[in-house]
């Protein structure tokens, strides 16, 4: 019951409401004001480029309330945030012609357990719901916990050669040998990608596309 005794939304609830999600003003009871839902980030999202000889795609430039409503996703489980990021992305353009599996970079164990959610597994399946290209949760699995942002960019390079993943033999030899598409939710240096996409490699798998939702111009 609303305070004058009709039906209707909480008093709680009417004031939360009002809050932009993406920077706290006032949001005229939607998820983000005027100034972040209008902001040009929007406007112009996507990317495309050849890193390292591998294609890639990215959904959005990692500034403003993108920037923001990622790290709420990512750091504090939001899903809400991750679910406007999908809505807003123009994500039914995003995967090329013959595009035949998805493979989302798994998760660190401990920052599932701590958040629950996995951006790269959420964005794999919502492609997967638009294109009806089948997705893979398993066959790749991490074999140390250490974040990219923990590491230098020399560390990060070297991951590629030494790469923090392995394959689980017993599913990736049912998967197909061309048209995989590796799905991040951020890429920075893309050494990620490119460790895993060399493993693939070396058993016979060749991966069309690096697939990012985000994607942040590296620093000096």
């Amino acid at each position: 019951m609303s305070p004058g005794g009709g039906e209707g939304p909480s008093l709680l609830s009417h004031l939360f409401s009002r809050i932009c999600l993406s920077c706290g003003a006032k949001s005229r009871q939607r998820d983000l004001c005027p100034v972040c839902e209008n902001d040009p980030v929007w406007s112009h999202p996507g990317r495309e480029m050849v890193r390292g000889g591998r294609n890639v795609r990215i959904v959005y430039r990692d500034a403003g309330p993108v920037a923001r409503l990622f790290r709420l996703a990512k750091n504090q489980g939001n899903r809400k945030a991750m679910e406007i990021l999908f809505d807003r992305g123009r994500l039914t353009s995003l995967l090329p012609e013959g595009a035949k599996l998805l493979l989302p970079v798994p998760p660190s164990k401990s920052r599932l357990i701590r958040r629950d959610l996995s951006i790269p597994d959420a964005f794999a399946f919502r492609v997967h719901r638009l294109r009806s290209v089948p997705v893979s949760f398993s066959g790749i699995v991490r074999t140390s916990d250490s974040p990219q942002k923990a590491r230098s960019r020399s560390e990060r390079r070297e991951s590629i050669f030494s790469p923090n993943f392995q394959l689980v033999r017993g599913v990736s030899v049912d998967w197909p040998r061309d048209g995989v598409v590796l799905v991040d939710d951020l890429m920075v240096t893309g050494w990620t990608l490119r460790s895993i996409d060399n493993i693939l490699a070396r058993d016979g798998i060749g991966v069309m596309l690096h697939l990012a939702l985000l994607f942040r111009e590296e620093s000096s």
